[in-house]
């Protein structure tokens, strides 16, 4: 991951994965239209990271423990619904809120909720590592 103007940096609950299970992760649906949204970007030569929060209240952010509890669950169901990515991680911050200058709000699991992505992906054209035009 030597140049990160190629990385896309993806969550998975509300993205990619319901989050109507009530915390049982194993039991989450999948959200077609963002996985299907997020194997384009793949496809279309983007590096997709997935950076997950799962576990980390219930591990007090213990990274080794949200590992050991969730991680093979994780990749499993990511198997499991097809869903194209080169790197996945765990140990986000659980926030209410995260406040980003590189941020894109996925808002539904259709082309409106995915519309902002997309207007940012767009926006990457002729920007560096940064996010700077040179």
């Amino acid at each position: 991951m030597a140049d990160s103007s190629n990385n896309l940096v993806v969550d998975c609950d509300g993205v990619l994965a319901d989050k109507a299970n009530g915390g049982d992760y194993a039991k989450a649906g999948p959200l077609q239209h963002g996985i299907d949204q997020v194997n384009k970007l793949y496809d279309m030569g983007y590096t997709i990271i997935l950076f997950t929060a799962r576990y980390g209240d219930r591990e007090h952010g213990n990274i080794h423990r949200q590992y050991a509890r969730g991680y093979k669950e994780w990749t499993d169901w990511l198997d499991k619904y097809g869903v194209k990515y080169h790197y996945a991680y765990m140990g986000k911050p659980a926030g209410a809120i995260y406040i980003d200058d590189k941020a894109a709000r996925v808002t539904g699991d259709d082309e409106d909720g995915w519309s902002q992505v997309w207007e940012e992906v767009e926006d990457l054209k002729g920007k560096d590592r940064y996010g700077n035009r040179p």
